[in-house]
């Protein structure tokens, strides 16, 4: 096992995000890159953690734009399926369950999910929802790659002048780092942390918040400095 095998592991977490269509070349690309990584006992973190995000970045506007229509089209279609993978008695009761403005997402030990269900019923409804998420998942993916991919095209198409607008932006906030010598590693490490979101293994990169760093060190430098 390689040293630094759990970074590796995240790799490869990282490429199974990419949706079916997602350029395969460039899936393949990563892969190759992956194994050459994993075959080469001198590969240090620094060297997998920046494929990590040159993946994620790549991947991301296509990822962003399946679980946009996955949000948007996917969730009623989802309770459909769950439903319809339910036996009638547990079906009835997850009708009562929902009239009282309780959400299946709740399965915190203790929660009202917990409470309401027995042991059993609780399993069988996992079993149901997995199921149908992973449907309406199959759904999307031959959605996006069949007669209508125009869908998934015009929302990666939204999402890839978002990514732009995002460079953009943490552009303007590494030149802060090279205005500031007092402040310039804590820049470059917000930046990096940015960077990282790219990945959907940390938190989501987003304009708004790349914005909410600029306007505060732009604010601190100028009365610092």
């Amino acid at each position: 096992m390689h040293k630094y095998q759990y970074s590796l592991d995240l790799f490869s977490q990282v490429i199974a995000k990419a949706p079916r269509f997602f350029p395969s070349g460039k899936k393949q690309d990563m892969q190759d890159a992956l194994v050459r990584l994993m075959n080469n006992e001198a590969t240090t973190r620094v060297e997998i953690d920046a494929a990590i995000v040159s993946s994620g970045r790549e991947i991301w506007p296509y990822r962003k734009a399946f679980w946009h229509i996955h949000d948007t089209d996917g969730r009623h279609d989802e309770d459909t399926y769950l439903k319809e993978a339910l036996s009638p008695e547990l079906r009835e009761k997850y009708g009562q369950f929902v009239k009282k403005g309780f959400r299946v997402e709740d399965v915190r030990a203790g929660g009202e999910f917990e409470r309401f269900f027995t042991q059993e019923e609780r399993q069988a409804f996992i079993t149901a929802k997995l199921a149908a998420h992973d449907r309406v998942v199959n759904g999307i993916e031959d959605l996006c790659v069949g007669e209508h991919k125009t869908t998934c095209e015009d929302a990666l198409g939204r999402y890839k002048k978002e990514q732009k607008e995002i460079d953009a932006l943490l552009q303007e906030l590494r030149s802060y780092a090279d205005k500031s010598e007092k402040w310039r590693n804590e820049i470059l490490d917000k930046v990096g942390i940015f960077a990282a979101g790219w990945s959907g293994l940390e938190r989501e990169v987003s304009a708004d918040a790349v914005r909410g760093e600029i306007d505060y060190y732009s604010g601190i430098i100028e009365i610092f400095e």
